[in-house]
């Protein structure tokens, strides 16, 4: 890895955007990874950078479709963090919340069920996430709120199960 590839996951890492907007101008790469090989995108939101800084990396060329080998992607971490900004910037960009990439099939919804973020479940709803969909093992949303003890998502859920609209 190069030297400036390392002073811009410093940058990314530590949100100072006027830095990271330079070293990307001097040539960084927006998809440059740490020694674990993990994206400057997803350490933007594992670091809790400002969405400011998910921008400048998205505007740079970052991969916005980035998944681990087991398929978990960006909107997937910002769901699993709760942020919000986050979620509906990968929405706008493209990221449809009613796909998973996960092996698994988990989608963004039942993973915001399982932590109970009922913001995050308002918006991906909104935004096409299927309230019926399953994941590999025949989990819905609601198997999951249940099966978590997520009394408030599963009342959300049973709520719009019964007016969707």
């Amino acid at each position: 890895m190069n030297e400036k590839n390392n002073a811009l996951i410093d940058a990314v890492t530590s949100d100072a955007l006027s830095r990271a907007k330079r070293l990307l101008e001097e040539g960084g790469d927006a998809n440059a990874a740490d020694e674990e090989g993990r994206p400057l995108l997803l350490l933007a939101i594992r670091h809790g950078a400002s969405k400011e800084m998910v921008e400048l990396l998205l505007d740079a060329g970052g991969d916005l479709r980035w998944t681990t080998p087991e398929g978990v992607g960006l909107l997937d971490e910002a769901v699993e963090r709760n942020r919000l900004d986050l979620a509906e910037l990968f929405i706008e960009r493209g990221i449809d919340p009613a796909e998973t990439a996960r092996q698994s099939g988990m989608t963004a919804l039942m993973l915001a069920a399982c932590f109970e973020h009922l913001e995050m479940m308002e918006l991906l709803y909104e935004k096409g996430a299927d309230l019926y969909a399953v994941d590999q093992m025949g989990f819905s949303a609601a198997d999951f709120a249940r099966k978590l003890r997520k009394p408030r998502a599963q009342k959300w859920i049973e709520a719009k199960m019964e007016n969707p609209f």
